[in-house]
């Protein structure tokens, strides 16, 4: 394993062609659904980590970009997708009573 190419948090976005936003959104949406109950075993890859670099830096291989890649293939993206709610800054979370949740001025 240590002669396989290695990439940081930025560069598995970028050959995603995803922003470091987004990759994060996944990883915390997977620990939420965790969390929850919602799914008993995790669906993406774990980010290596460099314990005795300073920082422990989190790093991918190419067989986790791949495992990224295709899960990427499978989600809907946009507003009205899984992640829809977070990626959208206008996104507006409606009650029961058809009220916005939020304080419109």
């Amino acid at each position: 394993m240590s002669n396989e190419k290695k990439f940081n948090y930025d560069q598995t976005a970028e050959v995603l062609n995803i922003s470091r936003h987004t990759l994060k959104t996944w990883y915390l949406w997977e620990a939420r659904q965790l969390k929850e109950g919602s799914i008993t075993e995790r669906y993406l890859p774990r980010p290596h980590i460099e314990p005795n670099k300073r920082g422990n830096p989190r790093y991918f291989t190419t067989e986790d970009i791949k495992a990224l890649k295709k899960y990427h293939s499978t989600i809907v993206v946009g507003r009205k997708g899984k992640y829809g709610r977070f990626s959208n800054p206008n996104h507006k979370e409606v009650n029961v009573d058809g009220c916005s949740d939020r304080n419109e001025t």
